[in-house]
């Protein structure tokens, strides 16, 4: 199935789009040679607007809400896979009352009127984080295509961790991109484990250059 990692910002920044492209790159490079995979990635942001030809993002676009992207994956100079990272506004969904009153013992009273994601990053990040990710208005989602190519698998998950360790913030998936135990991770933790797990989960051949693979 397809999934989503959200990364939720505890500064106002908005980062060019460029420093996330080439951040995730790196990291992604990075992750390949520390493997011994010699491959060569390239990551490209392209902008995702149906009946348009793809035109790449410029090198001063900011992200803004509503601005929709694509990142291309390129190993040794073949196009392999993509993901879909989105910049959205929050919308009004908070916690009340009555999620108390249904749930006993699992939502503090505190968190009525705060958005729904209080609830499960009170668990595991400190006060004045959480208070800083409520105050943003803004948070970023970044998809991949159900049965998606390794390589956008994971690549989807460094372009995550890029925006958060960017933006002070934290990461979450709450379709099961990762187990939840590591929602509400900063890009540091993260990156501890992700790319690795996804390198032993796929196995190193599918990070090599082989020609072309669809989504």
């Amino acid at each position: 199935m397809s999934t989503t990692i959200d990364v939720y910002p505890g500064d106002d920044v908005m980062p060019l789009v460029e420093e996330t492209r080439t951040r995730a790159q790196e990291l992604f490079q990075g992750l390949l040679d520390r493997r011994g995979v010699r491959s060569t990635i390239e990551v490209t942001a392209f902008y995702d607007r149906p009946g348009e030809s793809i035109r790449h993002v410029g090198p001063d676009a900011r992200w803004a809400v509503g601005l929709d992207l694509g990142f291309g994956y390129w190993i040794d100079g073949v196009w392999n896979s993509s993901s879909w990272p989105s910049c959205y506004e929050w919308d009004d969904d908070v916690l009340t009352a009555e999620d108390v009153e249904v749930n006993p013992g699992g939502v503090s009273p505190d968190l009525v009127g705060r958005r729904w994601i209080a609830e499960p990053l009170s668990r595991v990040v400190s006060a004045d984080r959480l208070a800083r990710i409520l105050r943003r208005d803004h948070f970023w989602r970044e998809y991949r295509s159900a049965a998606g190519h390794a390589v956008a698998s994971t690549g989807y998950g460094l372009v995550a961790a890029a925006l958060a360790e960017a933006t002070g913030g934290v990461v979450a998936s709450w379709d099961s991109a990762f187990d939840v135990e590591h929602n509400g991770e900063s890009a540091e933790q993260f990156l501890t484990w992700w790319g690795d797990q996804q390198v032993d989960f796929y196995g190193e051949a599918l990070f090599r250059g082989t020609g072309r693979v669809h989504d």
